[in-house]
């Protein structure tokens, strides 16, 4: 055997691990969240030296927040949509071969309750989040910038 199998070469990927991976693209290295990590350190300064409210640190890590959050929400919805897949398409070929007998309308019912709830919960979040419009505001913003983040 030749030793430089064994050597690792520039030009092909090494092997990482699932940290390394997920992390690949972090999103602290966007120009966005950096912005806004800067404005919420600067804002909270002021705010200690009394030179302003602490309005800015709120919409700044409301904006970081969100940011983080559809960041991660996508690398969740990749992951789930994968999983989400494999599991119809294992139920499709068991129901086919006769393994199992799904009642899909007691699927469908269940579904149905379901989104009922969400909506119902939707609602009520709704209400609470009216009273923070402006950090709540930064937050969409900061969770759409992270969701497209790749």
């Amino acid at each position: 055997m030749d030793i430089d199998q064994y050597e690792e070469h520039p030009d092909q990927p090494a092997s990482q691990g699932i940290w390394a991976a997920l992390l690949a693209d972090a999103p602290w290295k966007a120009k966005s969240f950096i912005a806004a990590g800067l404005a919420t350190v600067g804002g909270l300064a002021s705010w200690m030296a009394d030179l302003s409210s602490p309005a800015v640190i709120g919409i700044g890590g409301s904006y970081l927040g969100g940011f983080f959050f559809g960041w991660v929400f996508r690398r969740f919805m990749r992951a789930a949509t994968l999983i989400a897949g494999g599991l119809l398409a294992c139920i499709a070929v068991l129901e086919e071969t006769g393994w199992i007998d799904f009642d899909w309308t007691t699927v469908e019912t269940q579904v149905q309750h379901a989104i009922a709830a969400g909506q119902q919960g939707a609602q009520g979040l709704k209400h609470i989040f009216s009273g923070y419009l402006p950090s709540t505001g930064a937050a969409a913003v900061g969770m759409f910038f992270g969701f497209l983040k790749k």
